[in-house]
């Protein structure tokens, strides 16, 4: 049913940049647990390269595939993945520092919901950089991240949100002296649908990059950003094109051997060239603790604004995150993690016209505010040079009274929808990856 697809999309774009909000602040750079018993072994060499194939094998279990409200009724799903893949780098770099990683998802569904069983069949994450003369005064790179996501919609239908993403970027490094490093870099970034044009979109990215390390492992950085966005669609009440600034001055690095900070402040405006803009203190503190050389604890606070797509053009977002790590002998890691934003939305001003045959549009409050919970534990085992197992559960929602509604024309006569803002889902997860 066509018309109940175009308010409830509004619902799942909000929900997914939610998860997408950005933790730039994490502390634990330079701190990490040392590599399993068996990383050394693995991999084929040529040279300084080490290329490391892979095949892993994933069942999953989805408790609410379309991210539904409970007033709307749940579709749960068990997912089969494969996923072969494979990371070649060279650890000790000369004239040319090279890291690329790929992996491709080839997904089956399993669901009495006869919907969930058609959705995404292939998804795909594939990211390369290359560093020319990285000891050297002058220096560039390239890089370029291709993600493909296969997206269930937020009601039950077959269609999906399968998504192509790509980043580009090119870059100037130049270090003057021991201390000092400048990165000057252009990126362009594309984010198309295979058949939800509304959310296509591009953008052209700047940044500028520069750190000072008055200590050995301690920066001063100050880091600048700014993007020219042009969405594919123009949508009056709900988005339009935008040229966002973000500029942040921090610090990162070691207070001692065993803890690590990353502080950032700064400013960031949206420069939407419709309806309201967004001009708002970004930035963030994180602190990692790593008490034994097997346990890594780090925890932080994030504040920074993004493209709400289809809700008022943008919401702020406040973050925090605490994760930990542990590892024992050397083969058995756990994982444990947990976030939290707080959403909030620029006041919404919904209008008809955006959405084709809709002669009424209503929220049932002005100002959105949503909650955001995701909280993540994983258990890895590297049982063999050739084997790894793992196991793991996750859970996301967002809480929220917010709802749109509308009344659409059809050839029976005027219907009333109603689009729920929040969901629950839970994940269980498990597999096994042979590597050589």
């Amino acid at each position: 049913m066509e018309f109940r697809r175009t308010v409830r999309t509004a619902v799942l774009i909000a929900t997914a940049l939610a998860f997408q909000a950005p933790v730039h602040a994490r502390a634990d750079v330079g701190l990490s647990l040392p590599p399993v018993a068996d990383e050394s072994l693995r991999g084929v060499r040529f040279g300084d390269f080490v290329f490391v194939p892979s095949l892993g094998i994933e069942g999953r279990y989805n408790s609410n595939v379309f991210r539904q409200d409970s007033r709307e009724g749940r579709s749960e799903a068990g997912i089969l993945t494969l996923r072969p893949g494979f990371t070649l780098a060279n650890p000790t770099p000369s004239w040319l520092r090279l890291t690329w990683d790929a992996s491709v998802d080839v997904n089956f569904w399993f669901s009495s919901d006869e919907n969930a069983t058609r959705q995404g069949r292939i998804a795909a994450d594939t990211g390369l950089r290359a560093e020319f003369l990285p000891r050297s005064v002058v220096g560039f790179f390239i890089a370029d991240r291709f993600v493909r996501s296969d997206q269930p919609r937020n009601y039950s239908v077959s269609q999906r949100y399968d998504r192509n993403f790509n980043h580009a970027e090119a870059g100037l490094q130049v270090r003057p002296g021991g201390a000092l490093q400048f990165d000057l870099s252009y990126a362009y970034n594309f984010e198309l649908f295979d058949s939800f044009k509304d959310g296509n979109r591009t953008y052209h990215e700047a940044r500028l990059l520069g750190s000072w390390a008055f200590f050995p492992k301690t920066s001063l950085f100050l880091d600048v950003d700014w993007r020219y966005q042009d969405w594919s669609r123009d949508k009056v009440g709900y988005r339009s094109d935008s040229m966002p600034l973000r500029a942040l001055l921090g610090v990162r690095g070691y207070i001692t051997r065993k803890i690590a900070v990353d502080v950032r402040a700064g400013y960031g405006q949206g420069f939407y060239k419709q309806g309201t803009d967004v001009q708002t203190f970004i930035g963030g503190a994180s602190l990692a603790f790593k008490p034994t050389p097997f346990t890594l604890l780090d925890i932080g606070y994030q504040r920074d604004f993004e493209d709400a797509a289809y809700y008022a053009r943008w919401y702020t977002s406040d973050a925090v995150h605490l994760t930990v790590r542990q590892q024992f002998v050397r083969r058995l890691e756990l994982e444990g993690g947990i976030a939290y934003a707080y959403l909030s939305f620029a006041r919404l001003r919904p209008v008809p016209g955006d959405l084709p045959g809709y002669v009424a549009l209503a929220t049932n409050q002005p100002d959105r505010r949503d909650h955001a919970l995701t909280a993540k534990a994983k258990l890895s085992y590297s049982a063999l040079r050739y084997l790894k197992l793992h196991v793991g559960y996750q859970y996301d929602a967002i809480f929220t009274d917010f709802r749109l509604e509308g009344d659409f024309n059809t050839a029976y006569g005027t219907v009333h929808t109603r689009d729920y803002g929040g969901f629950q889902s839970h994940q269980v997860f498990g597999g096994l990856t042979v590597l050589y």
